[in-house]
């Protein structure tokens, strides 16, 4: 089996393929290939015109000891309503440099414990931690679920 087939089952990146991996001083490199035909803005998804081309890098979740990056080749557009923005990738949020995994670990590790042991454990900034949790709350949470509440009551108990 090709490393690339490996890395494809076994990052499962949705609309994307392994074209190569590279094992460096910085841990794992992944290069993918977007499969999209038309490019759409990032900020409101209608097709736009391509201004230009570079290669960007994401992080992902840790290979074992490794620390795992994906880098791919993505566009420029130039939107009629937006301006000039990145084309969306669907493994990562727009202006994200994290992968939707990355962002959805972090946020779980938020309900269970500090910001200081998750970047810890995951090897990222302190702040990156606090950035990555308020866009997952922006992403998932409705603003208007506690249009209706009045009082919070809070019980201590001691022993």
């Amino acid at each position: 089996m090709r490393v690339s087939t490996a890395f494809n089952k076994l990052l499962r990146l949705q609309g994307a393929s392994v074209t190569g991996v590279t094992f460096g001083a910085q841990g794992v490199v992944v290069k993918v290939r977007l499969r999209r035909r038309r490019s759409t803005c990032s900020g409101c998804g209608r097709k736009a015109p391509i201004h230009d081309r570079s290669v960007r890098r994401w992080r992902h979740l840790d290979l074992g000891a490794q620390r795992c990056h994906l880098e791919a080749e993505i566009r420029r557009v130039r939107c009629g309503e937006c301006g000039v923005k990145v084309e969306a990738v669907p493994f990562a949020g727009p202006g994200a440099r994290h992968t939707r995994d990355l962002e959805d670990v972090v946020a779980f590790l938020a309900q269970q414990t500090n910001k200081t042991m998750i970047a810890k454990l995951l090897r990222i900034d302190w702040a990156t931690v606090g950035r990555i949790v308020e866009r997952v709350v922006a992403d998932h949470v409705d603003e208007t679920r506690l249009a209706g509440l009045v009082m919070i009551g809070v019980e201590t108990v001691c022993a």
